[in-house]
């Protein structure tokens, strides 16, 4: 019978149990690798997935391309659409009804006639002034007094054309004081006095104010309530016309 030494003892029993012990190693060896594989694959979505947003987030150039597409698909609806409104608003203009308005033309052709002829007055006021011995200081003292009380009959007019009773009357009382401002300018070439040019230089800047206070007031009696915003911006484009021309003849 063969005895075993104990160190042989030994060696065959941790042979045993290492060759025991192998699969659980080898199991947990391949867990482990399996685990970090999967953490590996993880990460890389992770950071695929996380890269556009953070590149185009600090990415100016990027976001100001995107932001100029969007304004430009913005702008074009809106720029088009400005367009054909004010093409519009161009056929409306010239279809309207207010061309062949003959009373409200003809309203037109006068506002575009005094203004005119104001214009020639006061053109003409210092040199008539200077004709009647008065000096340059004097002269320009006849266009500070038209424009002084211009203002103030246009400020009391205001106030007079607005009383319930008058406003029934409104083109007659109009009429009468367009007329008197006619008139009283036309008397500017006949005086021979300074001191009485001055005076009828005050009364007629106080009729002319009146007169042109409601100068866009009275289109309300001649044209209807829907036409009235169309109305007052002709009778505006009147007056224009005649401050352009005014001075040319005048001058």
């Amino acid at each position: 019978m063969i005895h075993k030494s104990p160190l042989i003892s030994l060696l065959t029993r941790d042979k045993i149990l290492f060759q025991g012990n192998c699969p659980s190693i080898k199991s947990s060896v391949s867990a482990e690798a399996t685990q970090n594989d999967e953490t590996e694959i993880q990460t890389t979505e992770d950071t695929d997935a996380t890269t556009p947003a953070s590149s185009s987030r600090h990415d100016p150039l990027s976001h100001d391309v995107t932001a100029d597409g969007t304004q430009k698909t913005r702008r074009n609806p809106e720029s088009n659409g400005s367009v054909v409104d004010g093409g519009r608003k161009c056929l409306r203009v010239l279809r309207s009804s207010l061309w062949t308005n003959f009373p409200f033309v003809v309203y037109c052709m006068l506002v575009a006639a005094v203004q005119g002829c104001i214009q020639s007055v006061l053109i003409f006021l210092p040199s008539r002034g200077r004709e009647l011995g008065a000096g340059p200081s004097a002269a320009a003292l006849l266009l500070t007094l038209f424009g002084a009380f211009d203002m103030g009959g246009r400020f009391v007019f205001g106030f007079v054309f607005d009383i319930r009773a008058v406003r029934r009357r409104r083109s007659y009382l109009y009429t009468a004081v367009a007329v008197s401002f006619g008139s009283g300018a036309a008397l500017l070439a006949a005086v021979d006095d300074y001191v009485l040019l001055a005076t009828v230089t005050c009364f007629v800047a106080v009729l002319e104010g009146g007169a042109h206070s409601q100068r866009a007031t009275s289109v309300t009696e001649l044209v209807e309530p829907s036409q009235t915003s169309l109305a007052v911006g002709l009778v505006i484009f009147a007056q224009g016309c005649g401050n352009f021309y005014g001075p040319i003849i005048g001058g």
